[in-house]
């Protein structure tokens, strides 16, 4: 055997005594204040007046391109808040993101106006599935992959921690002065969305600010049969955790409700004997926009207390969501022929209508909640602007743009279109104009 032989040899074994994913950190006692939270992010020198809220949808390089042209966006639009002029960027509050919004969303949360020199390099203009092969591939990987408990995401997670995000934690997040960022994957089991926050954490008697950020967006990106699942180990009665009291059950003939659904879905990790695993997926396959983070907040502010639920005291004025939607519509002929669409084209569809129909509902269901917070006090504005294909008014680029693959690889000059057609969607958007107005621009 050559020397270069044992060498590989060598590495494959020892490699292959580490073929497990690394488990996430047990939270020795459950502190309903401490850990990434909403409450424990503060972005120096924000207005009170203005909640800014965006949700970055699935999609690939694709969402990811799209949405970092939406940051661009933002920092060349200044607004005069409190009296000080300020980018609109700075002023965002929370971003919720799922699967290739992941990526730009951290990116800029954990390195702030740095995003705007390196995450091009990074991952925009990167061939991130050739670079995920590499290491598939790689003979130091292939008895990690045979044992079952170490899979093709987590070589993605590895590649992501060591290319994109530097090894940084949730920790690390929570001091880096960015906006809130809720990761959302989705449960294998239950269909239920997890997002990755501490209080999702919580429950598994789990420490989020050791977690890695690049298991968190591997989690989030995991579209099968390409990528696989993610596991974290359930801790679940070890810290004591007691439920909220928002989670009180409903009476025997109410409905169940979002918020109802929300607590019956954490409680099914409250049995660590029962499930001693968590196996999550693409967050696209729970709720493809990431609007849901949006969503439960208002329903949460609507059934408060009457005593809190108009005031909210030192609350914003004004809302204001912004939804980056990727979805993607290329052109099908399969209805011109009497022939049915093949099996690999029903499989697609099979998982796609699902995603789109529920997407059209989420975003229904959050300009209906931010109405109700308007009409709950006087004096409130909320604004939702979707930054979509659909609002492209050339047939043709329109039809460039929906044709665009779902894949970690695009060339430099599609990158570079869906970087300026984010930012000339929003400058345009006539509801985004009206809040710009509102704000006093």
């Amino acid at each position: 055997m050559t020397a270069k032989a044992t060498f590989v040899l060598a590495a494959a074994v020892l490699a292959s005594g580490c073929a497990h994913w690394p488990e996430n950190a047990p939270l020795a006692r459950q502190d309903p204040h401490a850990g990434y939270r909403l409450e424990n992010v503060r972005r120096r020198g924000q207005s009170d007046e203005l909640l800014l809220f965006l949700a970055f949808s699935g999609g690939g390089t694709r969402a990811a391109a799209l949405s970092y042209g939406v940051l661009e966006e933002l920092a060349r639009t200044e607004v005069t808040l409190g009296g000080a002029r300020r980018r609109l960027l700075d002023e965002v509050d929370v971003i919720s993101a799922v699967s290739g919004g992941t990526f730009p969303a951290t990116y800029y949360a954990l390195r702030g106006d740095r995003t705007f020199q390196e995450f091009e390099g990074r991952f925009l203009k990167r061939n991130v599935e050739r670079a995920i092969a590499g290491r598939v591939l790689s003979p130091t990987n292939w008895f990690r992959l045979m044992s079952g408990t170490f899979s093709r995401s987590d070589v993605a997670a590895e590649l992501y921690d060591d290319t994109i995000f530097d090894h940084a934690t949730y920790g690390d997040l929570l001091k880096s002065g960015g906006p809130f960022v809720v990761v959302n994957g989705a449960d294998v089991t239950t269909g239920a969305r997890f997002p990755f926050t501490q209080e999702t954490f919580d429950v598994l008697c789990s420490d989020l600010s050791a977690f890695p950020l690049s298991r968190a967006v591997a989690t989030s990106s995991a579209l099968p049969p390409q990528l696989t699942a993610i596991t974290l180990r359930n801790h679940a009665g070890t810290c004591g955790w007691h439920e909220p009291a928002w989670t009180a059950a409903p009476g025997a003939d109410a409905p169940l409700g979002r918020g109802g659904l929300r607590a019956r879905e954490l409680r099914s990790y409250a049995d660590a004997a029962e499930r001693p695993y968590v196996h999550l997926f693409d967050g696209g396959i729970a709720e493809n926009l990431g609007l849901r983070t949006l969503i439960e907040a208002l329903d949460a502010i609507a059934a408060a207390p009457p005593s809190l639920a108009p005031g909210l005291p030192g609350g914003p004025r004004t809302i204001l969501a912004i939804v980056v939607n990727a979805h993607r519509d290329p052109e099908r002929d399969w209805d011109r022929s009497p022939e049915p669409p093949g099996k690999g084209t029903l499989v697609d569809q099979a998982g796609s209508i699902p995603v789109d129909r529920y997407s059209l509902e989420a975003l229904e269901a959050a300009r209906d909640q931010l109405a109700r917070w308007q009409r709950a006090a006087p004096g409130r504005t909320a604004h939702l602007v979707e930054v979509s294909f659909d609002r492209i008014p050339d047939p043709a680029e329109r039809r460039y743009f929906r044709a665009l693959p779902t894949s970690f690889k695009l060339e430099p000059e599609q990158v570079d279109r869906l970087r300026e057609i984010a930012g000339r969607l929003l400058r345009e958007s006539p509801e985004f104009r009206k809040a710009l107005e509102e704000l006093g621009r």
